[in-house]
């Protein structure tokens, strides 16, 4: 079952932990939940036992075959992102278990704080890239039953709810602005320093607006808005 413990210094792929060796559960890539990351980590939960699964296949089994759930289950933002239908209601149907998301992409972060699907859910939302210490303070934290939003995904939100809707598909019009410059090839950083804004706020304007038009990329994005024009 590839249960990994991060408890000796070996670091080495052990046989099925009992429950109270899986308290805290990472599930993610190595890349995202390394070794010394989790070591780190299990040395600052003392007692709070964890252990790591590399993938949400994985993690189901592991419950399906043995029955326990750990208190707290910790996704990496590929994890979270690649979960099926099905993933998601076998996710939400385990009783008592609080969630925490790492996200890569403050974006999906926000995003994700906005699905009320997992609102009856303890849910814990934090970014995967941050120092150590704070990183660390934020799994203490949840892992002794609190719950922690990231300021920035609660203000990235209130930043992001787009106003009011004028133009072409209900485009405002600075997003009609972004997305004629993105269709005539510039860079966001291009489109910053002409439209007299931040990088982050180019994003944020591209992002909504391919919302709206149903653009999966920026490049998918310029092309609707052409046909728009057209």
């Amino acid at each position: 079952m590839n249960l990994v413990s991060y408890d000796d210094e070996s670091f080495a792929s052990a046989s099925p932990l009992p429950i109270s060796a899986a308290e805290v559960m990472f599930v993610g890539n190595q890349c995202n939940f390394s070794g010394s990351l989790i070591a780190a980590t299990s040395q600052e939960l003392g007692q709070i036992t964890s252990a790591v699964l590399h993938s949400f296949a994985e993690f189901q089994k592991f419950v399906t075959q043995t029955g326990l759930v750990p208190t707290l289950v910790i996704l990496d933002e590929p994890t979270i992102r690649n979960l099926s239908e099905s993933d998601r209601g076998f996710l939400l149907g385990l009783d008592g278990l609080s969630l925490g998301i790492a996200f890569s992409s403050l974006v999906y972060g926000a995003d994700f704080y906005s699905n009320n699907n997992f609102k009856a859910n303890t849910v814990s939302i934090f970014p995967l890239n941050v120092r150590l210490d704070i990183w660390l303070s934020i799994i203490k934290l949840i892992a002794h039953g609190g719950s922690y939003v990231s300021p920035e995904v609660s203000a990235h939100r209130e930043v992001a709810a787009p106003p009011a809707p004028s133009g072409e598909s209900g485009l405002t019009q600075r997003q009609l602005d972004v997305l004629q410059l993105v269709a005539d090839g510039q860079s966001n950083k291009r489109i910053a320093a002409k439209l007299g804004l931040s990088i982050h706020t180019v994003k944020l304007h591209l992002h909504n607006a391919s919302l709206r038009l149903g653009a999966r990329n920026r490049t998918e994005a310029a092309m609707r808005y052409r046909s728009l024009k057209s």
